[in-house]
């Protein structure tokens, strides 16, 4: 590889002509790989396939809930679950999803537009974000190397192998194959939490993850245009898609402001002879993100009571030093300070400056709780944003120390033999997230009959609750049909129901559907997430959410136990009217014991749709 010709304007690096090409031949490659798991579906399902879309990660159904209620026109703040707030004239609170709603609306609007199901949308959604991605981080890579042969075989390292820097994926699944690896070692290796490509869960971060990467290009461009005009344009554009990010994620648009905050005090330190032209680009992009701030911190206090509980929010000032993309930044910081005493590299080289910038933003989204006390599940950023800023920071050291270096030479050839080991590790791991997602959507592909069949006969809103016993099923549902249900596992994350409420409803459904204290803790024999959230907040289920291991004790499954038979002892027809039931779903081959339900409702002999049988019922006068 030649070293590049850099063309300067007053000492700053000016952009050249991008040859594309490149670029688009690997988003190509990229978004074949996303298609991957629901082209396997499909062709694995044959005539068999019903027209469910794959799901890689369990809360995309959560997301694609939302989208679907958009797409039915439903407004900003809704409850999918419920059905809260559809009317407008009771609105629910803010949650999540109805203050970064960017990327929902980016979505929904042209579905609704088009007339295409939010299913048939997240089918499509994983290659067109890829592709997307790509692209941006291209762009970028472009505009700082000048090369686009080492930005192309760049945008795979980055993408494909952010998996194995969150440490999920293929890295921690292996090791848990007992049949393989002896068990002394899968002993100390907790389970896989995440499969596939982590920017590509739908429809977060993967809707708003190129928006990032088009900040980080359009602030380059403002801080190295010989045009002063062209630099305050460019600023702005930076500004808007800060903005945008704002309303999309939180964890990017943390991350982007750890990111301006580093690029802003290392270029000051370093760039000295241009620091009238620093200050105006931040403070241009300054005045946009407060401009944000406003709107988006008073949502912020309209939010639903049971949002900070259900996302694990909590007060702390302890370090946390030791995630893996921290310690492969901390690799490239000592690596380019050792580089720089030497004289081997320029500290003050932009591409220095900004390869620092992303390792020092990886140790400030894990550690900023040291100011300021306050953590939310720190593993999003972990798997979604500094993985990924770990292995940018490491690509453009390397690219420096290969450019600059008169013994290290970086061919086509190696640049092929990185781009290919890339693409076929982000192969592999969407190989393995369809894998180990198989059964979960072919369960959900065999219920598309059923939930078409309930979209076909939807009541009137008011009179249409339905009862799933499938509680997997019953989380997806409100993808497919418009019916509001008694309860869903992920239904406290939105704000239609308080937690006491939630829980309420949870006991409810046990008791319709027949359980009695054997029955209770036979469901615990095998212990279910989607069961237990009935009962306990999502981070006591999930030590990967909360950051630390609390264990259920026998003593509080036993007082859960004792509520619920407290509960359905002193059941009456009010609980029984609020809400109403109109359908009930179950497996033709799992027949509940209908003798509670029947007390109330009235139920009609059962229409059978594929393997489930769908219940028509009517309380009782």
């Amino acid at each position: 590889m030649t070293k590049p010709e850099f063309t300067t304007i007053a000492g700053e690096v000016r952009p050249q002509r991008i040859h594309w090409r490149w670029g688009f031949s690997v988003a190509v490659a990229m978004m074949l790989i996303a298609l991957f798991p629901q082209i396997h579906f499909i062709i694995s399902r044959g005539h068999q396939w019903q027209g469910a879309n794959v799901i890689t990660h369990p809360d995309e159904v959560a997301y694609s809930v939302y989208v679907a209620s958009l797409i039915r026109s439903c407004p900003r703040r809704n409850d999918p679950y419920t059905r809260r707030g559809d009317s407008g004239e009771t609105a629910v609170p803010e949650s999540l999803f109805s203050i970064q709603f960017v990327p929902a609306y980016a979505v929904a609007t042209p579905a609704r537009m088009m007339g295409i199901s939010a299913s048939s949308v997240f089918m499509i959604l994983p290659g067109l974000c890829a592709f997307l991605a790509a692209l941006a981080l291209f762009w970028f890579f472009s505009l700082l190397t000048l090369n686009e042969r080492f930005s192309a075989a760049a945008v795979p390292i980055v993408l494909g192998f952010g998996t194995l820097i969150a440490g999920q994926g293929i890295v921690r699944h292996v090791p848990n194959l007992n049949y393989l690896i002896p068990l002394w070692i899968s002993n100390r290796v907790s389970p896989t939490a995440l499969y596939g490509l982590p920017f590509l869960r739908l429809y977060q971060p993967a809707a708003a993850f190129p928006l990032f990467f088009v900040l980080c290009a359009l602030l380059w461009l403002a801080l190295t245009q010989g045009s002063r005009l062209r630099s305050i344009i460019a600023a702005m554009g930076a500004g808007v898609a800060f903005a945008l990010l704002m309303f999309s994620y939180f964890y990017l648009w943390t991350a982007a402001a750890a990111w301006l905050i580093c690029v802003c005090g290392l270029w000051l330190i370093a760039r000295g002879g241009n620091r009238k032209r620093t200050i105006i680009v931040f403070a241009v992009i300054a005045m946009f993100a407060l401009a944000a701030l406003v709107p988006y911190l008073l949502m912020l206090s309209h939010r639903a009571a049971t949002l900070d509980a259900a996302q694990a929010y909590t007060f702390t000032r302890r370090p946390d030093p030791f995630r893996f993309p921290e310690l492969v930044s901390f690799l490239v910081l000592v690596l380019i300070a050792i580089a720089a005493r030497r004289d081997i590299l320029r500290w003050r080289d932009p591409l220095m400056l900004v390869a620092n910038a992303f390792a020092l933003t990886v140790v400030v989204v894990f550690n900023q709780q040291i100011v300021s006390g306050r953590s939310l599940q720190p593993i999003h950023y972990e798997w979604f944003i500094a993985n990924y800023c770990a292995l940018i920071a490491f690509s453009l050291a390397a690219f420096v120390r290969w450019r600059d270096g008169p013994r290290l030479k970086l061919t086509n050839r190696r640049l092929a033999i990185l781009s290919i080991a890339a693409l076929l590790w982000a192969f592999g791991e969407a190989w393995l997230a369809a894998s180990v997602a198989w059964d979960y959507n072919r369960s959900i592909d065999e219920a598309k009959p059923l939930t078409n069949r309930l979209a076909q006969i939807a009541l009137p809103i008011e009179a249409a609750t339905a009862l799933v016993a499938d509680l997997r099923l019953a989380d997806r549902l409100p993808t497919d049909a418009p019916q509001p249900l008694l309860w869903a596992p992920r239904m406290l994350v939105f704000p239609g129901v308080s937690e006491s409420e939630n829980r309420e409803r949870f006991w409810r459904q046990l008791y319709y559907l027949g359980y009695d204290e054997k029955k209770f803790w036979a469901a615990l024999d095998h212990p279910d997430w989607n069961f237990l959230t009935g009962m306990f907040p999502y981070q006591r289920l999930s030590p990967a959410v909360s950051g630390k291991q609390t264990a259920i004790t026998p003593e509080e499954l036993r007082a859960q136990l004792a509520a619920y038979l407290e509960y359905a002892r002193t059941f009456s027809r009010d609980r029984a009217a609020a809400p109403a039931l109109s359908y009930l779903l179950v497996h033709a081959g799992d027949q509940p014991d209908f003798a509670n339900l029947d007390r109330w409702y009235q139920r009609d002999a059962g229409e059978r749709v594929g393997g489930f049988i769908l219940y028509r019922v009517k309380l009782r006068e």
